[in-house]
């Protein structure tokens, strides 16, 4: 058990130490959404297995681009972040964690107290755009097998993340650049459950609170 004194300093420290790894935590979600997307293939007209390209891109920005420039290769996906929110089912009562870390240099243990991760559910639209019907319902039966009902994907700052779909629409269409096609839009929603850690602090012999340098020679 910890006073209530260091309880509320370690809740304030974390308030400051938070907001670099909030940024990070987010940056690697969505390359790992990216990267879970960025290996979809699909049958040309030729028998030919062709990858279809996966970036992240705002789909008014692709929607105008498709409509001025033909030299984009059709089938393609984007993706998009659309919100986000603290998952009360799966947060923890605001304790104090403590854990025990060997420091290498002084070959004692040492003690790390933090507040619990936060769980938070970040919703992403996957966006399939091509010109040809079978193009698009083959992609999208692609990323519906990727699911089973989850999608399991991991981050450098969680191992236990999990991705759900929630919905999906036919958006429409809208004509090509030299408007000779028509260019079908379909946007599947999905739900990404993943946690933002906490910053851990080592609790010196004196009651002090210093923040925990991952780079230094203390080991789990």
């Amino acid at each position: 058990m910890v006073s209530l004194k260091v309880r509320n300093e370690i809740m304030d420290l974390t308030t400051t130490e938070i907001l670099p790894i909030i940024d990070n935590v987010y940056k690697e979600s969505l390359r790992a959404v990216l990267h879970a997307f960025g290996n979809l293939y699909y049958i040309d007209g030729n028998g030919n297995k062709v990858k279809v390209k996966c970036s992240h891109g705002n789909p008014e920005r692709i929607a105008g681009r498709l409509k001025a420039d033909n030299t984009l290769i059709l089938p393609l996906m984007t993706v998009v972040e659309t919100g986000t929110a603290m998952d009360q089912d799966r947060s923890r009562y605001q304790a104090i964690i403590s854990e025990k870390v060997w420091d290498e240099k002084k070959l004692r243990a040492k003690r790390v107290l933090s507040l619990p991760p936060r769980p938070i559910s970040i919703s992403y639209s996957i966006n399939i755009w091509a010109k040809y019907k079978a193009d698009l319902d083959m992609l999208r039966s692609c990323v519906f097998s990727l699911f089973s009902p989850d999608l399991e994907l991991k981050t450098d700052f969680s191992q236990f993340n999990k991705a759900f779909i929630s919905d999906e629409r036919d958006v429409g269409s809208l004509a090509s650049a030299d408007g000779s096609d028509r260019i079908l839009q379909k946007t599947i929603n999905i739900r990404f459950e993943t946690y933002i850690p906490s910053p851990k602090f080592l609790y010196t012999n004196t009651g002090a609170l210093e923040v925990l340098n991952f780079d230094t020679d203390i080991s789990y």
